[in-house]
């Protein structure tokens, strides 16, 4: 069993400093990881000094072409492709990010944001599929498509003070909607209906 490590020693293990840009999930297509590399290399024309892109996940499909563009851009010294992380770190992973970027084109249910936003991490997310229904009014929205929006929005996510607490406060607030317990029982609630009891 892996033992959880202290955020500290986890980012001292993975050689990362606190305050990253945070992406999960699978590095492919939908997830839009070409695009979230070409606002990150914009972000970092703006901004020398922004903190590094830090991707959790496993390789999918056309991985090659993500890792590539970064070569391409001109950020890869600044991008950390963290694969197979071990579960037991996610926890820290995510409570030394800055914000989590998750600028899909298509999700499922989006996980990561709640887990962000459980942590306190604000979200910058693309306006498309479940995401804006998970995040509610706790995260910053953008069109995955539009590089330069999403380029603003993870700058002030990271730089703006007040934004930030109230994304890390609302996030709090939103987390609590989504609870194992309340899941089973409005799954319940819709098989009595389909079932007629």
């Amino acid at each position: 069993m892996n033992r959880l490590r202290s955020v500290s020693s986890a980012l001292a293990w993975l050689n990362l400093p606190r305050g990253y840009i945070l992406f999960v999930g699978t590095f492919e297509p939908r997830k839009n990881v070409p695009g979230l590399l070409r606002a990150y290399a914009l972000l970092r024309q703006q901004w020398p000094d922004a903190p590094p892109l830090v991707l959790v996940g496993h390789r999918g499909w056309l991985f090659g072409e993500a890792a590539a563009l970064a070569r391409e851009l001109g950020v890869e010294p600044h991008v950390h492709w963290l694969e197979n992380l071990p579960s037991a770190d996610l926890p820290a992973v995510y409570n030394g990010a800055g914000i989590l970027a998750l600028v899909s084109h298509y999700e499922g249910f989006g996980f990561p944001v709640l887990e962000a936003m459980g942590c306190g991490v604000p979200c910058v997310i693309a306006d498309r599929a479940s995401l804006p229904e998970i995040a509610g009014g706790a995260a910053l929205k953008v069109n995955p498509d539009d590089i330069e929006a999403i380029a603003d929005a993870l700058r002030r996510a990271l730089t703006d003070s007040a934004l930030r607490e109230a994304m890390r406060q609302k996030g709090f607030e939103r987390v609590k909607h989504f609870t194992w317990e309340k899941t089973a029982r409005e799954t319940l609630a819709l098989y009595e209906r389909v079932l007629g009891m």
